[in-house]
Protein backbone atom coordinates (compact mmCIF):
# COMPACT_ATOMS: atom_id res chain seq x y z
CA UNK A 1 0.00 0.00 0.00
CA UNK A 2 1.51 3.43 -0.73
CA UNK A 3 2.17 5.25 2.22
CA UNK A 4 2.20 9.02 0.58
CA UNK A 5 1.16 10.52 3.82
CA UNK A 6 4.15 9.49 5.72
CA UNK A 7 5.54 11.96 8.15
CA UNK A 8 2.86 13.78 8.05
CA UNK A 9 0.50 15.30 10.90
CA UNK A 10 -2.92 15.06 10.25
CA UNK A 11 -5.85 16.35 12.63
CA UNK A 12 -9.14 14.81 12.27
CA UNK A 13 -12.32 16.73 14.17
CA UNK A 14 -15.52 14.56 14.63
CA UNK A 15 -13.21 11.63 14.44
CA UNK A 16 -15.23 9.00 16.94
CA UNK A 17 -17.43 7.78 14.34
CA UNK A 18 -18.80 7.97 10.74
CA UNK A 19 -16.94 9.96 7.97
CA UNK A 20 -14.72 11.40 10.43
CA UNK A 21 -13.35 8.27 11.99
CA UNK A 22 -13.19 6.31 8.34
CA UNK A 23 -11.04 9.05 7.04
CA UNK A 24 -8.25 8.81 10.02
CA UNK A 25 -8.15 5.25 9.20
CA UNK A 26 -7.81 6.09 5.61
CA UNK A 27 -5.09 8.84 7.00
CA UNK A 28 -3.57 6.51 9.00
CA UNK A 29 -3.41 3.35 6.29
CA UNK A 30 -1.05 6.35 4.00
CA UNK A 31 1.53 6.63 6.66
CA UNK A 32 0.13 9.81 8.94
CA UNK A 33 0.23 10.87 12.23
CA UNK A 34 -2.95 11.36 13.23
CA UNK A 35 -4.82 13.76 15.98
CA UNK A 36 -8.20 12.73 16.76
CA UNK A 37 -10.83 15.37 18.12
CA UNK A 38 -14.01 14.29 19.19
CA UNK A 39 -16.05 15.66 22.03
CA UNK A 40 -16.58 12.15 23.13
CA UNK A 41 -14.23 10.35 25.08
CA UNK A 42 -15.03 6.44 24.87
CA UNK A 43 -15.65 7.16 21.46
CA UNK A 44 -12.43 9.12 20.09
CA UNK A 45 -10.27 6.72 22.77
CA UNK A 46 -11.35 3.60 21.16
CA UNK A 47 -10.68 4.91 17.17
CA UNK A 48 -7.01 5.98 18.56
CA UNK A 49 -6.97 2.41 20.40
CA UNK A 50 -7.98 0.75 16.50
CA UNK A 51 -5.29 2.88 14.42
CA UNK A 52 -2.22 2.07 16.64
CA UNK A 53 -2.87 -1.42 17.54
CA UNK A 54 -3.78 -2.09 13.36
CA UNK A 55 -1.88 0.54 11.61
CA UNK A 56 0.85 1.52 13.56
CA UNK A 57 1.23 5.16 13.48
CA UNK A 58 1.76 7.87 16.27
CA UNK A 59 -2.04 8.44 17.17
CA UNK A 60 -2.93 11.51 19.96
CA UNK A 61 -6.67 11.12 20.71
CA UNK A 62 -8.21 14.48 22.44
CA UNK A 63 -11.70 15.60 23.96
CA UNK A 64 -12.46 19.27 22.90
CA UNK A 65 -15.35 21.18 22.72
CA UNK A 66 -14.76 22.64 19.25
CA UNK A 67 -17.08 25.52 19.92
CA UNK A 68 -14.64 26.64 22.56
CA UNK A 69 -11.63 28.73 21.12
CA UNK A 70 -10.23 28.35 24.38
CA UNK A 71 -10.41 24.23 24.48
CA UNK A 72 -9.21 24.54 20.94
CA UNK A 73 -6.37 26.97 21.72
CA UNK A 74 -4.83 24.24 23.83
CA UNK A 75 -5.34 21.28 21.66
CA UNK A 76 -3.11 23.25 19.38
CA UNK A 77 -0.45 23.96 21.78
CA UNK A 78 -0.54 20.64 22.79
CA UNK A 79 -0.48 19.21 18.94
CA UNK A 80 2.23 21.42 18.34
CA UNK A 81 4.25 20.01 21.14
CA UNK A 82 4.12 16.89 20.11
CA UNK A 83 4.50 17.09 16.41
CA UNK A 84 5.49 20.70 15.71
CA UNK A 85 3.92 21.06 12.70
CA UNK A 86 0.12 20.43 10.86
CA UNK A 87 0.25 19.15 7.43
CA UNK A 88 -3.95 18.60 7.40
CA UNK A 89 -6.93 19.78 8.50
CA UNK A 90 -10.21 17.62 8.27
CA UNK A 91 -13.07 19.24 9.55
CA UNK A 92 -15.78 16.75 10.06
CA UNK A 93 -17.80 17.57 13.00
CA UNK A 94 -21.02 18.32 12.25
CA UNK A 95 -24.42 18.18 14.27
CA UNK A 96 -28.12 18.43 12.53
CA UNK A 97 -31.71 19.06 14.39
CA UNK A 98 -34.93 17.89 13.30
CA UNK A 99 -37.29 21.12 13.61
CA UNK A 100 -39.44 23.05 11.31
CA UNK A 101 -37.74 27.24 11.27
CA UNK A 102 -41.07 27.76 13.35
CA UNK A 103 -40.74 25.75 15.97
CA UNK A 104 -36.99 25.85 16.54
CA UNK A 105 -35.53 27.37 19.39
CA UNK A 106 -32.53 30.51 19.40
CA UNK A 107 -29.94 27.79 21.33
CA UNK A 108 -30.94 25.23 18.67
CA UNK A 109 -29.91 27.60 15.84
CA UNK A 110 -26.73 28.62 17.55
CA UNK A 111 -25.89 24.85 18.75
CA UNK A 112 -25.93 23.99 15.40
CA UNK A 113 -23.76 26.88 13.68
CA UNK A 114 -21.27 26.94 16.34
CA UNK A 115 -20.33 23.24 16.03
CA UNK A 116 -21.16 23.08 12.08
CA UNK A 117 -19.08 26.67 11.19
CA UNK A 118 -17.82 28.63 14.09
CA UNK A 119 -15.73 25.51 14.61
CA UNK A 120 -14.41 25.30 10.83
CA UNK A 121 -13.51 28.85 11.11
CA UNK A 122 -11.39 28.49 14.91
CA UNK A 123 -9.60 25.49 13.99
CA UNK A 124 -8.58 26.63 10.22
CA UNK A 125 -7.56 30.02 11.35
CA UNK A 126 -5.30 28.55 14.17
CA UNK A 127 -4.08 25.48 11.74
CA UNK A 128 -3.31 28.04 9.12
CA UNK A 129 -1.04 29.95 11.40
CA UNK A 130 0.64 27.00 12.41
CA UNK A 131 1.38 26.07 8.77
CA UNK A 132 2.61 29.42 8.18
CA UNK A 133 4.76 29.74 10.70
CA UNK A 134 6.21 26.25 10.00
CA UNK A 135 6.32 26.76 6.61
CA UNK A 136 4.49 23.82 5.61
CA UNK A 137 4.62 23.16 1.99
CA UNK A 138 1.44 22.08 0.16
CA UNK A 139 -0.86 22.32 3.49
CA UNK A 140 -4.93 21.22 2.85
CA UNK A 141 -7.54 22.20 4.63
CA UNK A 142 -10.81 20.21 4.03
CA UNK A 143 -14.28 20.57 5.56
CA UNK A 144 -17.88 18.47 5.40
CA UNK A 145 -20.06 20.60 3.72
CA UNK A 146 -23.46 18.85 2.70
CA UNK A 147 -25.80 18.72 -0.40
CA UNK A 148 -28.15 20.31 2.00
CA UNK A 149 -25.71 23.52 0.95
CA UNK A 150 -27.24 23.76 -1.91
CA UNK A 151 -30.81 22.65 -1.61
CA UNK A 152 -32.77 23.19 1.13
CA UNK A 153 -34.56 20.37 3.36
CA UNK A 154 -37.80 20.49 4.81
CA UNK A 155 -37.06 20.14 9.15
CA UNK A 156 -33.34 20.60 8.97
CA UNK A 157 -32.70 25.07 8.55
CA UNK A 158 -30.19 25.47 10.59
CA UNK A 159 -28.06 22.94 9.28
CA UNK A 160 -28.16 23.82 5.45
CA UNK A 161 -27.76 27.29 5.94
CA UNK A 162 -24.91 26.31 8.27
CA UNK A 163 -23.45 24.34 5.30
CA UNK A 164 -24.36 26.91 3.01
CA UNK A 165 -21.68 29.13 5.04
CA UNK A 166 -19.04 26.31 4.94
CA UNK A 167 -19.56 26.87 1.00
CA UNK A 168 -18.52 30.10 1.49
CA UNK A 169 -15.99 30.09 4.35
CA UNK A 170 -14.23 27.39 2.02
CA UNK A 171 -13.90 30.32 -0.96
CA UNK A 172 -12.60 33.06 1.16
CA UNK A 173 -9.81 30.59 3.07
CA UNK A 174 -8.69 29.35 -0.42
CA UNK A 175 -8.11 32.67 -1.56
CA UNK A 176 -6.42 34.26 2.10
CA UNK A 177 -3.98 31.31 2.26
CA UNK A 178 -3.25 30.62 -1.34
CA UNK A 179 -0.17 32.75 -1.06
CA UNK A 180 0.77 30.37 1.46
CA UNK A 181 0.69 27.25 -0.83
CA UNK A 182 -2.44 26.49 1.57
CA UNK A 183 -5.28 24.60 -0.16
CA UNK A 184 -8.93 24.72 0.97
CA UNK A 185 -11.87 22.40 -0.47
CA UNK A 186 -14.92 21.09 1.17
CA UNK A 187 -17.27 17.90 0.17
CA UNK A 188 -21.05 17.92 0.08
CA UNK A 189 -22.23 14.32 0.62
CA UNK A 190 -25.65 13.38 0.03
CA UNK A 191 -27.17 10.53 2.25
CA UNK A 192 -24.35 8.62 3.79
CA UNK A 193 -24.80 5.38 6.09
CA UNK A 194 -23.73 7.04 9.66
CA UNK A 195 -25.53 7.01 13.05
CA UNK A 196 -26.12 10.81 12.53
CA UNK A 197 -28.45 9.78 9.18
CA UNK A 198 -29.72 7.18 11.15
CA UNK A 199 -30.96 9.68 13.87
CA UNK A 200 -32.66 12.12 10.84
CA UNK A 201 -34.44 8.62 9.48
CA UNK A 202 -35.86 8.29 13.10
CA UNK A 203 -36.78 12.00 14.33
CA UNK A 204 -37.62 14.06 11.00
CA UNK A 205 -39.67 11.29 9.88
CA UNK A 206 -41.66 12.32 12.49
CA UNK A 207 -41.81 15.91 10.89
CA UNK A 208 -43.07 14.14 7.42
CA UNK A 209 -46.03 11.57 8.86
CA UNK A 210 -43.88 8.97 7.97
CA UNK A 211 -42.05 6.19 9.97
CA UNK A 212 -38.54 6.17 9.80
CA UNK A 213 -38.39 3.19 7.25
CA UNK A 214 -41.09 4.99 5.05
CA UNK A 215 -39.03 8.39 4.88
CA UNK A 216 -35.37 6.62 4.45
CA UNK A 217 -37.03 4.66 1.43
CA UNK A 218 -38.30 7.95 0.50
CA UNK A 219 -35.13 9.76 0.61
CA UNK A 220 -33.06 6.75 -0.98
CA UNK A 221 -35.69 6.77 -3.93
CA UNK A 222 -34.42 10.59 -4.86
CA UNK A 223 -30.85 9.04 -5.21
CA UNK A 224 -30.30 8.15 -9.06
CA UNK A 225 -27.78 5.42 -8.22
CA UNK A 226 -30.54 4.36 -5.56
CA UNK A 227 -28.71 3.85 -2.32
CA UNK A 228 -26.47 5.57 0.30
CA UNK A 229 -23.00 6.30 0.46
CA UNK A 230 -20.61 4.39 2.74
CA UNK A 231 -18.50 6.53 4.75
CA UNK A 232 -15.27 5.45 3.67
CA UNK A 233 -16.81 6.55 -0.08
CA UNK A 234 -16.81 10.32 1.56
CA UNK A 235 -13.48 9.57 3.38
CA UNK A 236 -11.64 8.31 -0.28
CA UNK A 237 -12.30 11.69 -1.75
CA UNK A 238 -11.69 13.97 1.45
CA UNK A 239 -8.09 11.55 1.44
CA UNK A 240 -7.48 12.76 -2.53
CA UNK A 241 -8.07 16.31 -1.48
CA UNK A 242 -5.79 15.86 1.38
CA UNK A 243 -3.16 14.82 -0.78
CA UNK A 244 -0.22 16.15 -3.05
CA UNK A 245 -2.79 15.04 -6.30
CA UNK A 246 -4.90 18.18 -5.20
CA UNK A 247 -2.36 20.58 -4.89
CA UNK A 248 -3.67 22.31 -7.55
CA UNK A 249 -7.35 22.47 -6.58
CA UNK A 250 -8.67 25.14 -4.18
CA UNK A 251 -12.04 27.11 -3.31
CA UNK A 252 -14.13 23.80 -4.56
CA UNK A 253 -17.11 22.13 -2.64
CA UNK A 254 -17.44 19.23 -4.27
CA UNK A 255 -21.12 17.46 -4.57
CA UNK A 256 -20.69 13.38 -3.83
CA UNK A 257 -24.19 12.27 -3.98
CA UNK A 258 -24.99 9.64 -5.89
CA UNK A 259 -26.71 12.02 -8.61
CA UNK A 260 -29.06 14.03 -6.15
CA UNK A 261 -28.32 17.18 -7.17
CA UNK A 262 -26.30 17.77 -10.30
CA UNK A 263 -24.91 21.42 -9.09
Amino acid sequence: MERNLEGKTCIVTGAARGIGKALAIKYAEKGANIILIDINKENVEATAREIEEGLGVRVLPLVVDVTSSQEISSALEEIEAQFTKIDVLANCAGISTSKLLIDLEEEDWDRVFNVNLKAIYLLSKGVAKNMIKNEVKDGKIVSISSQASKIGELGNGPYCASKAGVNSLTQVLALELAQYGIAVNAVCPGFVDTEMLQDVFLKRSVIEGKAPEEYEMMLTSQVPLGKLAKPEEIAEFMLFLSSEKANYITGTSMTIAGGKTLI
